[in-house]
């Protein structure tokens, strides 16, 4: 099986890569990728890069390169609920693009294992629905705004470009994010602080997932 796992920038994925140990890293038109050989299976990882033409970019040229049979798109999110809290793991069950391409659903199996992977490590995670944003959200204005019309409880910039080519190939996609930032005017400082924890306790995560799936 091909499993790609997909993240916006190298940082993101910096745990998770270490994991993987001894990986060939490969050229893609532009973009960089891992391959990763475990428990049988081939595990991608795809550094797509940030925003939605990007992230599209990347996918195709994979798709056309290897026969994926699942997705997983992991890294930051910004917080739109206010219910939710910086470092909170996020599960999406619904991608809405803001510019008005419409609104999709990942892959219920997939999002119901990773949820039920969570659940038996004791991990609190939020289960909703993502906006996909061509641009960082940082204004308080723009986060109600999203709140309000999308009904959403994260904001992220690549994971409804992603899900949609997934569909579109028969690929089921799954998106797990951690909140990065309370989408304002200190995303970028709130960003850059908290990565570290944010991509250390993803790639930890990413990591007992695919353990779970082999033991499933």
């Amino acid at each position: 099986m091909n499993i790609a796992i997909t993240a916006a920038h190298a940082l993101e994925f910096s745990t998770f890569r270490r994991y993987m140990g001894r990986v060939h890293k490969l050229p893609l038109d532009g973009w960089a990728y891992y391959l990763w050989q475990h428990q049988g299976n081939q595990v991608i990882l795809l550094e797509t890069g940030i925003g939605p033409e990007k992230a599209e970019g990347a996918f195709q040229h994979l798709l056309k390169a290897y026969r994926i049979d699942c997705t997983i798109n992991f890294g930051s999110a910004g917080m739109i609920s206010r219910d939710y809290r910086v470092g909170d793991a996020f599960l999406a069950v619904e991608i809405a693009d803001v510019t008005g391409r419409g609104l999709l659903k990942t892959d219920p199996a997939m999002t119901e294992a990773i949820g039920a992977f969570l659940s038996g490590e004791q991990i609190p995670f939020h289960r909703g629905r993502l906006a996909t944003s061509p641009e960082p959200v940082v204004k308080c204005s723009h986060r109600l705004r999203l709140a309000q019309q999308f009904e959403v409880g994260a904001v992220d910039m690549e994971a409804y470009a992603l899900c949609r080519l997934a569909l579109e190939k028969g690929v089921p996609f799954a998106s797990l994010k951690m909140i990065s930032d309370r989408a304002n005017a200190m995303t970028r400082l709130e960003f850059w602080k908290n990565l570290p924890h944010i991509e250390r306790t993803l790639g930890k995560l990413m990591y007992g997932f695919l353990e779970y799936l082999k033991a499933a």
